[in-house]
């Protein structure tokens, strides 16, 4: 509870600073969701004998924090598409080219760590 107290007061602090923003702004409320998503989604320790299941659970706790992470990164480069940058400069495509591609590989390597964990212990036994 106090550690939550803890971060709740770092996270006001940082909104706090510098100009003040309206509101109603997207990327405030981008902002908010995306911390928002990361304080719900707090990851598992693993311990020392880890197993599939701790494995999958991170990866499935990563898969929530890239997802959450896209949907913030878009608004940041929509928003400052839409204000800053003329012509299209910026393309939001490209972001959305890349992340998956991201997301899914790091993924894959937690996925396949039990397989190759195995494999491992084989190698050694034998």
């Amino acid at each position: 509870m106090v550690q939550a107290e803890c971060i709740t007061t770092a996270i006001r602090e940082l909104m706090s600073r510098g100009r003040p923003l309206k509101s109603t702004s997207s990327v405030r409320l981008t902002h908010i969701e995306f911390v928002a998503a990361l304080a719900r989604n707090v990851p598992h320790p693993i311990y020392a004998d880890v197993d599939s299941e701790d494995l999958d659970g991170r990866a499935d706790y990563l898969e929530k924090v890239f997802a959450a992470l896209h949907v913030y990164l878009t608004a940041i480069i929509a928003d400052t598409a839409y204000n800053n940058i003329p012509g299209g400069t910026l393309d939001r495509r490209y972001l959305d080219n890349l992340f998956p591609d991201l997301s899914a590989d790091s993924l894959c390597v937690i996925r396949n760590a039990p397989e190759e964990m195995r494999e491992h212990e084989n190698w050694r036994v034998s």
